[in-house]
């Protein structure tokens, strides 16, 4: 079986957006992407997850699916972290939260556009 090892996004501030991903999402830096300067990062969390940003070519726009593309954050607290993340001027979708014993989730965009969640399941995944 394959195993998937990151996910990748496209950044046009690829400083800004790296940074967002440590200190705010607390993803740690893994690796520095080719090129002067860098061409892109892979972040990574304690569990073996990892995304790649990359440095948006010019022209070039983001993804803009709404259920297909977006990154999931797990949190032992989706309320908590969506009021730490609501402080620093991110808007949450009202439409699309979820509040209940088996899942608790909500969807906000990172500083670039990108479409992430914030997900709690009582029945982890894996």
């Amino acid at each position: 079986m394959a195993k998937l090892e990151h996910f990748a996004i496209y950044a046009a501030d690829l400083e800004a957006l790296k940074d967002f991903y440590v200190e705010v999402m607390g993803l740690k830096l893994a690796r520095v992407g080719g090129g002067n300067p860098p061409g892109g990062y892979f972040l990574a969390d304690d569990h073996g997850g990892a995304i790649e940003i990359i440095a948006r070519p010019e022209g070039e726009s983001n993804a803009r699916q709404r259920w297909v593309c977006h990154l999931a954050f797990w949190v032992d607290d989706v309320a908590a972290k969506q009021a730490e993340l609501e402080k620093l001027g991110l808007v949450f979708e009202t439409d699309t939260a979820n509040f209940d014993d088996a899942i608790q989730t909500s969807f906000f965009h990172d500083p670039e556009g990108n479409r992430c969640q914030l997900v709690w399941r009582r029945e982890p995944l894996t």
